[in-house]
């Protein structure tokens, strides 16, 4: 592995900003490879990982105030060394949005005034490489002692990730809604569920929009509408060969299936017959669907009339957000990642930002609300003797101290129940849609589904590209992605009645 290092620049530049940030360690090297989750961090194939440095209690930025809901308790753990010896931790992390670098520096100061004998130095593995990358690592005996777990059901499989079962109490758990506890336990090893993970955001969807461009255009802005006055909408708003009513993205990992996702479900479609989240021990999959059909027609349509942008075959959720940010486009899906950043960017050109909820189809407009950032402790910890050090930081990160001041920072929404009153994100309009989703979401798939989330992003991704190039039908879509899923759950073990 050839190691990379902060730029002088950047670190001479991170002390003259008194962040007191420390020289980076060798990094590690980041390769392709698939994965999940409802917020994708873009990237470019041979894309290697990057360090924000190891953070010492200096850290730039001041937290957030501490919350006003009460934290739930933390298990005290006792770590066998002598007081006041230092331990020195590795985290990694698939976002690299500048703010969310932001937030865990402040998180970190947090954590450093509680636990001074605790150091870590944070990492960064692009999304789309990190899935690979981590399962790499894990049969190499080399991951990182923590971090982001959004990779759990896979790292699971390989003995990777420690049980939290006796480190995290119930009323930690209380915290969350009842119906996402279940996202939070994998089959280990010894063929039994075990907590392996636990969460300091949460997310789901909702239509971001430049309101600036919707008052020009002599449109109100709606508490709800339908899929057919989105496409009316998106014409209004589509100035040809300047602006396009709705930036889409079809390329990528995450943020591209899940937002297509979020169109099937909304005119019916469906992995199962029913809610996802009542489903719980195999059935037959409904992806070829007439239903299906039709939403996927619909999300291509918004491209073949033009009304959105012409890039979207080969878009990320790097090329929308800036589609849009530009104001290159008036609209877009988007879950709660970084909307304090978005605001001030659109307010420094003159634009109002504003969210409103997903439209309505003939089935209404279903969430895919749950847990998005996932924390967990890897098979390293165990490994070093670290495992109570680790969790003093992950159960830090997941309280709702540390909760609140994350997402006081960039942005996002906490994942605990008591912090979506507080005024900080009660009171902000920008939230209100993504708030209430968070009442009525459903799983996008059931529980029995273990990693089927991969087969979408390496599979139905380009599909969804062949779509926008007519170099496949709705209907060729749903039959060979049905296919490509009951093959990967029976190849996983999972038998699938047929319908």
């Amino acid at each position: 592995m050839s190691p990379e290092r902060l730029s002088r620049r950047r670190f001479l530049g991170g002390l003259a900003a008194g962040s007191g940030l420390l020289l980076a360690v060798p990094l590690l090297n980041a390769c392709g490879g698939g994965a999940t989750v409802p917020t994708a961090a873009p990237t470019t194939p041979g894309q290697t990982a990057t360090s924000t440095a190891a953070l010492t209690g200096t850290a730039g930025g001041s937290p957030t105030a501490a919350p006003t809901a009460t934290a739930a308790t933390v298990t005290p753990v006792a770590t066998g060394r002598p007081a006041g010896q230092t331990v020195k931790l590795t985290n990694v992390e698939n976002d690299s949005r500048p703010l969310d670098n932001k937030a865990y520096e402040n998180v970190y100061k947090a954590f450093r005034e509680k636990h001074p004998n605790i150091e870590i130095e944070f990492q960064i593995l692009p999304w789309e490489q990190a899935e690979a990358k981590e399962r790499t690592m894990a049969e190499a005996g080399t991951l990182p002692d923590m971090g982001r777990a959004n990779f759990a059901a896979s790292l699971v499989k390989l003995d990777a990730m420690v049980p939290l079962d006796d480190l995290a109490t119930s009323d930690y758990l209380a915290r969350y809604p009842k119906s996402w506890i279940d996202d939070l336990y994998f089959e280990g090893p010894d063929k039994q569920r075990h907590l392996y993970a636990v969460a300091w955001f949460a997310g789901d969807k909702a239509i971001l929009i430049n309101k600036t461009f919707f008052d020009e255009a002599g449109l109100t802005r709606p508490t709800s509408w339908t899929t057919d006055e989105f496409v009316e909408a998106a014409k209004k708003l589509t100035v040809p060969n300047k602006r396009w009513g709705v930036t889409i993205d079809a390329a990528g990992i995450g943020d591209p299936w899940q937002n297509f996702w979020l169109c099937v479900r909304a005119f019916g479609g469906g992995f199962v017959k029913g809610r996802a989240s009542d489903s719980k021990s195999p059935e037959p999959v409904t992806i070829n669907s007439p239903e299906f059909i039709k939403g996927a027609t619909w999300w291509r349509d918004l491209y073949k009339n033009g009304y959105a942008v012409p890039s979207a075959p080969t878009d990320t959720y790097k090329e929308r957000d800036a589609n849009f940010m530009s104001g290159k486009a008036a609209m877009m899906w988007q879950g709660p990642w970084s909307l304090i950043d978005q605001r001030e960017t659109l307010k420094k050109q003159g634009w109002e930002l504003a969210a409103l909820p997903l439209p309505k189809g003939p089935a209404g407009n279903p969430q895919s609300s749950g847990l998005a950032g996932l924390a967990g402790i890897f098979s390293t910890a165990r490994k070093r003797g670290v495992i109570q050090e680790a969790w003093q930081w992950v159960s830090f990160l997941c309280s709702d101290e540390g909760q609140k001041i994350y997402s006081g920072t960039n942005g996002m929404l906490p994942a605990s129940q008591a912090l979506w009153k507080d005024p900080q994100f009660a009171n902000d309009p920008i939230y209100s849609g993504y708030l209430e989703g968070f009442q009525n979401g459903d799983r996008d798939y059931p529980i029995w589904a273990v990693g089927v989330q991969s087969v979408f992003d390496q599979k139905g991704v380009p599909m969804m590209q062949g779509l926008l190039l007519n170099q496949l039908t709705p209907e060729q879509m749903a039959q060979q992605l049905q296919d490509e899923v009951i093959r990967f759950l029976e190849n996983n073990g999972i038998k699938v009645p047929r319908g």
